[in-house]
This record gives C-alpha cells, structure tokens and sequence, in this order.
C-alpha cells in the first residue's frame, strides 16, 4: 500500500511516469471489482477505463496517505452507478443471465471432474449466482469485505455510508447465501470459511 500511495501522490503532483506503475498494481484487482459489479467483461472493460479517467480528473484530490486501491474502488462504484442509471429502460439484466447458464452449466458438467473439485466448482458457482441476484448495496459490502478483504471502516469509506450499515448489508448477503446453500442441500459443515475460500477462488 505505500508504494501505491507514494506513486499516487507523486502522480497528483504531476508526474505522469507514475501512472504507468499505478496502472499496473491496480488494475488486476480494481477490474475483478469492474468485473464483480458489472457482470459483462465488456462492460467491466468500459468501466475500468472510465474509473482510471475519473481518477485522473480527480487525482489532485487525492489525501496523502490514503489507499488509492479503495479510492478507486469508490470511484469506480459511483461510475457504475452513473452508468446504470442510463441502462435502465433495458428489458433484463444480462449479467444475471449470464451467471444463471454458468450455474447450469457447472452443474451438469461432464462427469469427468473428481468429486471434490467438481462440489468446490458447484459452491463456488452457487455462491456467484446469489452473489449477482443481491441488491447493490449488499453486493458491495460483502465484495468488499470477503472478496477484497477490506475491514468494516474501510468498505463504510468505499461506500460513502457507516459501519453500521455496512455490517447490516454483510449479514444481509452472508444469510442470503447462507439460505441458498441449505436449498442446494449443502450440510452445516459447509461453513462460512468454506464458502468465503470458494467466492474468491
């Protein structure tokens, strides 16, 4: 983080050889949240783009010191919202499409994986599909916190609201997943770590 924080500021004083080494260490991480939020790779592409542009225009805002991964992620939060307020005369959400055949998909299978992999691969899928059904703000906070590993301060930061809230959005979707795993016919034994290894796999 103090590499990242270091080439941030020097790139807000206007050095712009510090861009090219921000760009690398971020965006791995900064596109899976695209992509998390997004759904499409298309549009997580777009959206990474526009974040990066966003975080130029801004980048004299920056508060030395801070974390400009999380930054970025709320940067790149608000440009999907942004985004999304102009897809709304679409008929469906293609991206929850999309995750329902991959669940099919996994699921059926070709009856050549071990056993192990193959209920690893069934969870992991399992827990992505309830993952895109949530509601924004419960997405968020549970990417946040078990997929990005952020602490309750920092997603309340990211998401511009408080730890409260953000706790309350996290139960919200651990109880979620929690209910579709006992649908599926998951066993007690397959507990949070179980899941929470499998969502970030």
């Amino acid at each position: 983080m103090e590499e990242l924080s270091q080439l941030m500021e020097s790139y807000a004083e206007g050095n712009e050889l510090a861009f090219e080494r921000l760009y690398e260490l971020m965006s791995p991480r900064l596109y899976r949240f695209c992509l998390r939020l997004a759904h499409h790779r298309s549009d997580a592409d777009d959206l990474l783009q526009e974040t990066f542009l966003r975080l130029h225009r801004a980048r004299n805002t920056f508060t030395p010191g801070a974390n400009p991964l999380y930054w970025a992620f709320a940067i790149a939060r608000s440009a999907f919202l942004t985004g999304r307020r102009y897809r709304r005369s679409r008929p469906e959400d293609l991206g929850a499409a999309d995750d329902a055949s991959s669940h099919q998909r996994l699921r059926t299978g070709d009856g050549q994986t071990p056993e192990g992999e193959a209920r690893a691969r069934d969870l992991l899928d399992l827990v992505r599909f309830e993952v895109a059904r949530m509601s924004e703000k419960n997405r968020l906070a549970f990417i946040l916190m078990k997929e990005e590993g952020l602490s309750v301060d920092e997603a309340a930061a990211v998401m511009g609201t408080t730890r409260d809230a953000v706790r309350q959005r996290a139960h919200r979707a651990y109880e979620q997943i929690r209910a579709a795993m006992t649908r599926a016919g998951w066993k007690d034994d397959d507990d949070e770590r179980t899941w929470t290894a499998a969502s970030t796999g």
